[in-house]
């Protein structure tokens, strides 16, 4: 170090007086070509440049992240909405198909022809149990 004068010298070394110590570092802090304030600045620059990179990747990642959660949730509003097309489609095809059998059935004369099956199955029924009892040829044969 330039400047700076030794006082005296002991077992443990060299020894400087507070005022040369003083004088260097304030000369060293004070000029333009102070080697301290180089090397400061140097490392803050390096430093500096560092956290703007690991900025910009953090910036990168999480923009990347964002356009990937849009293009999901893109897909999926889509989807739902297919969905819900096709729900509301089959509902209406339901509707008109039980529409069209309504008209065609004609529940009305369904519950009337209901009505004679159940007679005429009733008296089916009371046939053959005559028939099984053989009472059916006697009557059969009243009738003549």
């Amino acid at each position: 170090m330039s400047g700076l004068k030794i006082a005296f010298i002991d077992r443990h070394g060299p020894a400087y007086t507070r005022k040369s110590v003083d004088d260097v570092i304030a000369q060293e802090l004070t000029s333009d070509s102070g080697t301290y304030l180089s090397r400061g600045a140097k490392f803050v620059t390096t430093d500096m440049q560092r956290a703007t990179d690991a900025i910009t990747d953090a910036e990168r990642l999480f923009s990347n992240a964002v356009d990937r959660y849009e293009q999901k949730s893109k897909a999926l509003k889509e989807a739902s909405r297919k969905v819900s097309s096709d729900v509301r489609k089959a509902a209406d095809d339901m509707a008109s198909g039980l529409n069209k059998i309504e008209k065609t059935a004609n529940f009305n004369n369904l519950e009337r022809y209901v009505s004679l099956l159940e007679r005429a199955a009733s008296a089916m029924q009371t046939l053959a149990e005559l028939e099984k009892a053989g009472k059916l040829d006697k009557i059969g044969g009243a009738l003549k």
